[in-house]
């Protein structure tokens, strides 16, 4: 048997990976993921595949991967794969490093190590022999997130999201949600507590990567390798107020806006409309109220060579 790779942020030898594929994307990506696995094997990969069937399958499948046979476990599909994947590693709290092949909608890993969709050889590369960053994990009432948590009408947007529509009209489907949301929400006020102080917002996300739906960057100084978090808390409400940070947002600009709170803190308790949902990493994690905080745990996440350094 193959011994496993040492503690090392840049292996000695091609990883043996697991990947958990969701098969949901469509036949397009599927052809994107055989040319990822194509290379890996050309790289001297040994490679093993598992398809998910059901929500819940890509954790089980993690929390089951075997570290005498494999080293990683990439989740092929999107962030909310990659979130599946992460909570299972998070249960066996043992050594197997996560990667990633992005599939998804948004994609906002990828964006955030530097990941190109397109470009299966970097992907490839990346997953066979590149380093592995150590990175906290965010907890959202328990449940484990690595990029970001919120609650508002992001979070009412991803919860009545039309899996259908998302997938054929990938981003699209996402602004017409928003849109129809928008008109119809009645934007409550959310009470945020952190460290003995207390904030109001219509909108609040936590933030432990720069990026926020894709190639748009909301929290510039946001660190997936601190033991912080970085929170923005949107005070506006109405359409007017969420067409300002959704132009904002995509320019760069949107803790620039004066109204925009950005403060740093290892946890804070939302509380609002009980049972109003709460998202992480796109998905819907929780309900309120709800306590985000770092994790005990840190996860190894497999990035490119050229990987853009951590914010300071």
């Amino acid at each position: 048997m193959i011994p496993p790779i040492e503690a090392s942020p840049i292996p000695t030898r091609p990883r043996r990976v697991l990947i958990v594929h969701n098969p949901t994307a469509g036949r397009h990506k599927r052809r994107r993921l055989i040319g990822v696995v194509e290379r890996l094997e050309r790289h001297g990969c040994a490679v093993t595949i598992q398809e998910t069937a059901k929500r819940g399958d890509a954790e089980d499948f993690a929390a089951r991967a075997d570290e005498a046979l494999f080293d990683a476990v990439i989740a092929a599909g999107g962030d909310g794969t990659v979130n599946e994947v992460l909570n299972g590693l998070a249960l066996t709290g043992g050594g197997l490093a996560l990667g990633v092949i992005p599939l998804g909608t948004a994609n906002v890993l990828a964006c955030e190590i530097g990941l190109d969709p397109r470009d299966s050889e970097q992907i490839a590369q990346a997953i066979a022999f590149g380093p592995a960053r150590r990175v906290h994990l965010g907890t959202a009432n328990r449940r484990r997130f690595l990029l970001m948590a919120g609650a508002g009408l992001d979070a009412e947007v991803v919860a009545g999201l039309n899996v259908t529509l998302k997938r054929h009209a990938g981003k699209l489907a996402y602004v017409f949600e928003g849109l129809k949301q928008a008109v119809g929400y009645d934007f409550p006020l959310l009470s945020i507590r952190a460290d003995g102080a207390t904030y109001e917002g219509r909108m609040v996300v936590a933030c432990k990567g720069r990026f926020y739906g894709g190639p748009f960057i909301a929290a510039p100084d946001a660190n997936l390798e601190a033991p912080m978090l970085e929170i923005c808390i949107l005070p506006a409400a109405g359409v007017a107020g969420m067409l300002r940070y959704g132009i904002a947002l995509p320019l760069g600009k949107l803790t620039e806006l004066p109204e925009v709170q950005v403060i740093k803190a290892k946890s804070i308790v939302i509380t609002g409309p009980r049972g109003a949902p709460v998202q992480g990493d796109g998905d819907i994690v929780a309900r309120l109220p709800a306590e985000i905080a770092i994790a005990d745990e840190t996860v190894d996440l497999i990035c490119p060579h050229d990987s853009p350094a951590p914010a300071p």
